[in-house]
């Protein structure tokens, strides 16, 4: 299966498919910078860990996937644009729980549980920060795929 059927579910020959919609889907979405910033969020949370962040972080603020330029991309024209598709569903669940994620770690270490919290980074949040990357990664290969809008 090619990369533009899983991301988009059809093919670029399906009777259905209309190239100027897609390539407009990421409209409002640097996706370097998404990608940038979702990397970063490993280095700000090891410092955190260590004590070596100046950074004040809050679980009931961090868990939000609705809050950083990804989260509203997605939950706003990424949603209405591109939201029937798998490989735009499971950037969503992704991003959600990669948040949820950086929540957990927060909490366990704000509980005191600096071990748990290192555990948590490296397991859980490592494997969602992944798989977020993978999508992205994914939707930046089929954007610069994609014809440009005129």
């Amino acid at each position: 299966m090619g990369l533009f059927s899983f991301f988009f579910g059809t093919t670029e020959h399906d009777s259905g498919f209309n190239a100027e919609l897609h390539s407009a889907a990421a409209e409002g979405l640097d996706v370097e910078t998404a990608m940038l910033a979702h990397q970063n969020w490993k280095l700000r949370l090891e410092a955190y860990l260590e004590g070596n962040s100046t950074e004040v972080f809050s679980p009931e603020v961090v868990c939000f996937d609705d809050r950083c330029d990804l989260g509203k991309w997605i939950h706003s024209a990424g949603q209405s644009r591109l939201g029937r598709f798998p490989g735009f569903t499971a950037l969503m669940g992704h991003h959600k729980m990669f948040h949820y994620a950086a929540s957990n770690v927060v909490s366990l270490y704000q509980a005191g549980k600096h071990t748990e919290a290192k555990k948590m980074l490296y397991s859980q949040f490592e494997s969602f920060s992944t798989a977020v990357q993978k999508d992205l990664e994914m939707l930046h290969s089929l954007l610069e795929r994609l014809p440009t809008r005129r």
